[in-house]
């Protein structure tokens, strides 16, 4: 049975004249749910601290299985993010088609995977990996479902608090395979806390009217001149090439140095370019490039570290 609080949409509304249009699955919607591509990208961000902190005591196992716990609970926090968020994601145009807001899944439904599948999650971390990986986790699942999701309708500081959930799956990539959190994994967790400022400044400017009407504090709804949020994506631009360079302490020759240093540099500036040009002149389209330099960034830091620390 469907979420009767949220009204029908327009096009279903006194629609019975209109002829039928094909409606995705059920299996689908619950896909939908898992928001994939990101889970699929906080699996890489797992996996790389999970492997280079083990080096040659890995355990193709452990990682495995940890991976397979980490994804589980990535979805089941998309899919509490949503269950929690289905009003106001009938609000936006951006997200008014996800499966609760369009009736696809009722509320009971969404509410029940989100709990399945972090019941899974834990259970696999607790019995595959240690205890430390496993309330990790759960720490990381309550800060985002229920302190970053609600926040986001009551103060602009949510992205703060986004910024940390998002980049603990690294600290629990290091404790997975380790049991401990070494250079890699503090310097990564860096990263990744500063990379999303300008990634979701950039985000916050192009939906800016949608947040606003879906009574989402963002800070481009705060400060609709968009001064604060080009401030932060310099200022953290900045903070980031920083903290990306703090690896090479562990590099064991120069050369693994200098390619390290020359790769992440080539990486950092032009982000910050673009935090700057969004700064200077805040437009959609200087956030769209912002945007798709943030997309860039990440994979191939990731990839740079990888090729530093194995070759």
């Amino acid at each position: 049975m469907n979420d009767t609080s949220i009204p029908p949409s327009s096009e279903t509304a006194g629609s019975s004249a209109m002829p039928a249009i094909e409606q995705p699955s059920r299996r689908e919607a619950y896909i939908e749910l898992t928001k994939m591509r990101i889970s699929v990208m906080v699996l890489f961000t797992f996996a790389v601290p999970a492997i280079l902190e083990a080096g040659s005591d890995l355990n193709l196992f452990v990682l495995l299985t940890a991976m397979a716990g980490m994804l589980l609970l990535a979805c089941s926090g998309n899919a509490m993010n949503m269950f929690i968020e289905r009003y106001t994601d009938f609000l936006m145009p951006r997200t008014s088609n996800r499966p609760l807001p369009a009736g696809r899944l009722s509320a009971t439904e969404v509410a029940t995977f989100g709990a399945v599948t972090l019941g899974a999650s834990l259970a696999i971390l607790l019995a595959c990996t240690n205890w430390q990986t496993t309330l990790c986790g759960f720490a990381n699942w309550i800060l985002y479902v229920f302190i970053y999701t609600p926040l986001k309708r009551h103060h602009w500081i949510n992205t703060e608090i986004g910024s940390i959930a998002g980049a603990l799956p690294v600290l629990m990539g290091s404790l997975a395979t380790t049991g401990t959190v070494g250079v890699i994994g503090w310097s990564l967790f860096g990263v990744l806390v500063f990379w999303q400022f300008p990634h979701f400044m950039a985000i916050a400017w192009k939906y800016r009217h949608q947040y606003e009407k879906g009574g989402l504090k963002m800070l481009t709804v705060v400060d609709p001149s968009g001064l604060r949020a080009g401030r932060k994506s310099v200022i953290t631009a900045v903070l980031l090439i920083v903290v990306s360079l703090v690896p090479v302490i562990l590099l064991p020759t120069i050369w693994h140095i200098v390619f390290f240093s020359l790769v992440t540099m080539g990486l950092g500036w032009p982000y910050l370019k673009a935090s700057i040009v969004f700064a200077r002149d805040r437009t959609d389209q200087t956030a769209r490039s912002l945007m798709l330099s943030s997309l860039l960034y990440l994979p191939l830091y990731m990839l740079a570290l990888v090729i530093a620390c194995w070759t």
